[in-house]
């Protein structure tokens, strides 16, 4: 919330100067990236006492969290790429009632002559820090604080969703949002809805490209990638799932 208040402030005085949405279209992901790292800093701290109260009542246990293994953090990236992937073929499904195309068109002069590595820097590692930090360390875990599972990641799936700001996003982000708070809980590692989270944003990034690439050459391989990305989803579900089972206790 922090970010995207300051993030608001910084565009206004931007386009008070006499920029115009030409130069909204061109400072806003710089501001995003911006605002994401000040943001982190005051979350942080909040995230640090909120984790020493509950183990001060016993609602977490002082074992550390889970550490993520370099096949399990690429897992999760994968995985983040297929939730991603499924998601928008979803949103593409309802585009007429969510005025998809309008969206896009905003989306596309935001990018509008940027360079891959500044989005993916900008767009597909600060800012999902940031808004797991806020959404999933803080928020959600929160109310997990005083609610079963399924309840505070649905609520805090639609916070994300509303956060977002246009109808598209909010039915994108609440689905990716509960998604990640499940995986979050069960993995037992803060670390997990973050990856899960840039591997969403970054295949968002990059996909257009490699769809376009892939179609030139050869078009049946979209449907192999697919199936590719389903298997790793699954896979990834079925592997977390199955290793949440006998523990009693949250860690984190």
């Amino acid at each position: 919330m922090i970010s995207q208040i300051v993030g608001y402030a910084g565009l206004w005085l931007i386009m008070k100067s006499g920029g115009g949405m030409d130069a909204y279209y061109q400072n806003a992901i710089l501001f995003t990236g911006l605002t994401g790292l000040l943001a982190m800093i005051p979350c942080l701290w909040f995230y640090s006492r909120d984790r020493a109260a509950r183990k001060i009542g016993g609602l977490v246990t002082s074992q550390k969290p889970w550490q993520l293994k370099i096949p399990e953090m690429l897992l999760l990236l994968g995985m983040g790429a297929a939730f991603s992937q499924f998601a928008n073929m979803l949103v593409g499904i309802l585009q007429s009632v969510l005025n998809y195309q309008e969206y896009q068109e905003s989306m596309d002069q935001l990018m509008e002559g940027k360079q891959m590595w500044f989005l993916i820097l900008s767009m597909g590692i600060i800012a999902p820090l940031a808004e797991e930090i806020v959404f999933r360390w803080l928020i959600y875990l929160r109310l997990r604080d005083y609610m079963r599972m399924g309840a505070a990641a649905v609520i805090s799936g639609l916070i994300f969703g509303i956060y977002h700001g246009n109808l598209v996003q909010a039915v994108y982000a609440s689905l990716l949002g509960i998604v990640f708070a499940y995986i979050l809980d069960i993995s037992g590692c803060l670390w997990s809805s973050v990856l899960l989270h840039m591997g969403a944003n970054i295949w968002s990034l990059i996909s257009p490209d490699l769809y376009t690439w892939i179609i030139a050459r050869n078009p049946a391989a979209i449907m192999i990638l697919f199936l590719i990305l389903l298997m790793v989803m699954i896979l990834g579900c079925f592997y977390f799932t199955k290793r949440v089972q006998g523990r009693s206790k949250r860690v984190i």
